[in-house]
């Protein structure tokens, strides 16, 4: 089999303008992913290779970029019109030499309404970071408005598990329907370990967890029992 001519040079000795570390495939799946749903342009960047390539497929039609500071200025701003993005699922494993990573997020908007997005991306890894990314995306897809009716908000303000939060969510969560789901905002960041484990505790599902570029928390729970 001929070579892949396609493939992008690695510049010798160096793997960017970040301090080099060996990551495992899985957790640097897992690292992307999380600084994605943060959309942490800072920490996307330290994902890739200085030299990385991006080839995606998207709705608009066929892009590439190159450079890792200009990818994750590319992944931000795909994911910046949203007030806040939560992360549904992902996972990351190996197809033979490729890191395979998979996620889907729900976008929610300000005026109530609500996408789903989800992209498959196969990658290079050398020195830890990512040197090729090859992605496919299938766009941001609007939630049916019948999907979004079991759909509650509490805004928290700045409530915490040690300031009233988990008696406040309990009145809260109690009062919406059985399978109905509660977005829990809240700008204290322990609440982001601290409320899911009350929800499971309580015999209700998480669903989604994020965080918003202002540094608000934002859970979503749907209510068990």
């Amino acid at each position: 089999m001929k070579a892949d001519s396609s493939r992008v040079e690695e510049a010798p000795g160096t793997i960017g303008h970040t301090t080099a570390t060996t990551l495992s495939l899985a957790s640097l799946g897992e690292q992307f992913v999380a600084a994605l749903a943060d959309r942490d342009s800072k920490k996307l960047e330290t994902c890739f290779d200085s030299k990385a390539r991006l080839r995606a497929l998207v709705p608009p039609g066929p892009q590439e970029h190159r450079g890792a500071l200009v990818i994750a200025r590319v992944f931000t701003a795909w994911f910046g019109d949203a007030d806040t993005i939560q992360l549904v699922d992902s996972a990351s494993d190996l197809v033979a030499d490729r890191l395979h990573i998979r996620y889907r997020f729900r976008e929610s908007y300000k005026d109530g309404a609500s996408e789903l997005i989800e992209q498959d991306a196969f990658c290079l890894v050398e020195q830890g970071r990512i040197l090729a990314m090859d992605l496919v995306c299938s766009g941001h897809r609007p939630e049916s408005s019948g999907g979004q009716t079991d759909l509650h908000r509490f805004d928290a303000g700045e409530l915490g598990c040690g300031s009233g939060l988990p008696q406040e969510f309990r009145r809260q969560i109690a009062a919406i329907p059985l399978g109905s789901s509660l977005e829990v905002t809240t700008r204290e960041p322990s609440a982001k370990e601290d409320l899911p484990s009350l929800a499971r505790m309580l015999g209700h599902e998480v669903i989604s967890q994020g965080a918003c570029p202002d540094g608000r928390v934002v859970i979503t729970v749907r209510r068990g029992k």
